[in-house]
């Protein structure tokens, strides 16, 4: 006997409900892009925004937002400046993937303060305000298991996590198809030394067929390769890293906006004169290509024209589309990264830049401020720390010609077109170093008496504190100029081993010495130098020589007192220094000497590469002990 389940009018109305839900799930969605669905449904929560209302997106804004939600692009980078509008790309692509695309997502802040934050102000507030989200969400403004700070589940059964980035914990036991880390320069470089927190987080993506990775963040310093500003490092590693072009209103020339101040022959300039106010009232553009100037007025019309592109031809008007450098449409990349600065914004003006300039310029912290937070550009600390007066204070007199009885010498030799440049240095326990004699052998070194010259400079003998003498072990000679045949020949002659030719090789990341297992065709084994290896190492010794108190520790310069060693040899070893450049488009940490003489810097490089060249064949400096005595007045004792 069947029973029929009787219900009443409100038990049915419930029932109705949830299939008529439960139905629309299910009900085929207008497709619509990242940009479609926030222009359509996206809002500017009060909690959040400085005026609430619906959203539009900004010209600038279109490729990066429709970039974050292309099916085909896994990894997005926006190395960015504040007011630009990254938070709220971000709230809004969280909304398309949860509503539209029924993904699950994992959102890491820097930490767990910062992700309660983001949580309350961002997250629910976006819940509450964009109807197509709430609607997937009755659990709003209830205590319930899916409604938390750390998580939200909708009734499509999808989910986001909101967590801190600072416990590995947090990297663990969860699968998503999307991973976004906001401020990402903010979080540890290595988390609770389990790794870095995009190889932990993007890990949570691999079993997805739909996985992206969105990292965005305002630059911080970029300490060095150990330690990276971690947006910097990620934006430069993308397939395509892209500018934004915007049409001059006088002669239609697109040109990537640029930072001009005071002196500058283009870019955003100013008055330098009156009150703060007065000079941010006079900002301005001028033109690369015409010269002439622009207001800010002018560009926000200008911007509906622009388009971003890469270095390597990429173009893309919408983030959508792309094209190449004859126009034709080719596949979106993989991965692509957006650099955008405080310049583009349509939400704060020009006069903002410039006031911030003129408060904030005159210091260390204000500098690193502007440039961080309205340049949108790492800050790397050059070597304005080292002070050619306070190296050339540090110079000693030697008990000797070397003031050890026990070392390895190397030598270091810079082929110039006028001159050879040497300098002898020796090598104690710890990879303490202490130059010996610099010299210059002025001459064509087309001609052979410069070369017998120099054979003779390589193969003098240095007397020690007891009498005896030393002969130099080995002798790295630059290649990479005008004469390296001369400097082959040279090699060959009198012993490839001994005297090894050598070519820089400025690739991040490369070793201080590779060396070849055979000759080259010219019958010299050329060793190449990892000249930014070097430099980095080098770098971080002269700091601890200026810092550290003591006489002697590893690592650290040693200068004996001589006219040789003058305060201009100093000036040159420190002209060179660490900058941020655009090569080919993209950011680098490059060394750079702006055209300004380096030559002992160089030379340092090629005695740091030599010593370690012998150490690889099995020298073991930990034999050389420090036995020199200094009294207080740096001059060594009669003992």
């Amino acid at each position: 006997m069947t029973q029929l389940l009787i219900l009443s009018q409100p038990q049915r109305a419930k029932l109705s409900d949830a299939i008529s839900r439960a139905l629309s799930f299910l009900k085929m969605k207008e497709p619509l892009t990242a940009v479609e669905w926030a222009d359509k449904y996206f809002y500017l929560s009060a909690e959040s925004s400085y005026i609430k209302g619906k959203w539009t997106t900004r010209p600038y804004q279109v490729a990066i937002l429709n970039a974050m939600g292309h099916p085909d692009i896994e990894e997005v980078n926006w190395e960015k400046s504040a007011r630009v509008g990254y938070t709220k790309l971000i709230v809004a692509v969280i909304g398309y993937f949860i509503e539209h695309k029924s993904r699950n997502i994992a959102l890491w802040q820097p930490d767990d303060g910062a992700r309660d934050s983001f949580s309350k102000k961002h997250i629910d507030s976006m819940i509450r305000d964009v109807k197509p989200v709430r609607s997937i969400f009755p659990w709003f403004n209830s205590k319930h298991k899916n409604n938390t700070i750390a998580s939200k589940v909708f009734e499509t059964q999808n989910q986001i996590y909101l967590l801190g980035g600072k416990a590995a914990k947090n990297y663990r036991e969860i699968s998503v198809d999307v991973g976004i880390y906001d401020e990402l320069s903010k979080f540890d470089n290595d988390v609770e030394k389990e790794g870095s927190p995009l190889s932990l987080g993007d890990k949570r993506l691999e079993g997805s067929v739909f996985r992206k990775s969105i990292r965005g963040s305002t630059p911080s310093e970029h300490l060095s390769d150990e330690v990276p500003c971690l947006i910097h490092e990620a934006a430069s590693k993308a397939a395509h890293y892209m500018h934004r072009y915007v049409p001059c209103p006088h002669c239609q020339t697109f040109q990537v906006l640029a930072w001009g101040g005071r002196a500058k022959e283009f870019g955003i300039i100013f008055d330098n004169d009156g009150s703060v106010e007065k000079q941010a009232a006079s900002a301005r553009y001028r033109c690369s290509s015409c010269k002439q100037d622009f207001h800010y007025k002018d560009y926000i019309t200008a911007d509906e024209l622009g388009f971003w592109a890469s270095e390597e031809g990429l173009k893309t008007y919408d983030g959508i589309v792309y094209f190449d450098d004859n126009g034709e449409v080719v596949p979106a990349p993989r991965s692509i990264s957006f650099h955008c600065w405080s310049v583009y914004s349509h939400d704060s003006p020009w006069s903002q830049i410039v006031r911030d300039w003129v408060r904030y310029h005159g210091t260390r912290e204000g500098l690193k401020s502007f440039t961080n937070t309205t340049l949108g550009e790492v800050w790397v600390e050059d070597q304005g720390g080292l002070s050619p007066d306070n190296l050339f204070r540090r110079r000693e007199n030697y008990a000797a010609q070397v003031p050890f009885d026990q070392c390895i010498i190397t030598q270091a030799v810079d082929t110039q077109d006028d001159r050879l440049e040497i300098e002898t240095v020796a090598w104690i326990d710890g990879e303490e170093r202490y130059s010996i004699k610099y010299q210059k052998i002025y001459g064509d070194p087309t001609q052979p008496q410069v070369w017998k010259l120099l054979h003779k400079a390589l193969t003098e003998q240095f007397k020690t504190p007891n009498g005896s003498v030393i002969e130099p072990s080995i002798a790295f000679i630059d290649s990479g100029g005008h004469h390296t045949d001369k400097v082959y020949a040279f090699c060959k002659r009198y012993g490839p081993r001994r005297f090894v030719a050598i070519k820089g090789a400025s690739v991040k990341g490369r070793p201080i010495v590779t060396f070849p297992k055979k000759r080259n065709e010219h019958g010299v084994y050329l060793a190449m130098i990892g000249t930014d290896t070097a430099k980095n190492t080098l770098y971080s010794r002269l700091i601890d020589t200026l810092e550290n108190n003591s006489l002697h520790a590893p690592g650290i310069f040693h200068w004996p007192i001589g006219d040789e060693y003058s305060l201009e040899f100093f000036e040159h070893l420190t002209n060179e220094r660490r900058k941020l450049k655009y090569v080919k488009g993209r950011p680098e940490i490059v060394w750079d000497a702006g055209k300004r003489r380096n030559e002992p810097w160089d030379l340092a490089v090629y005695n740091l590469a030599a010593i370690r060249r012998l150490q690889s064949r099995g020298l073991d400096l930990s034999q050389y002990k420090n036995t020199q005595r200094i009294d207080s007045d740096n001059e060594p004792d009669d003992e």
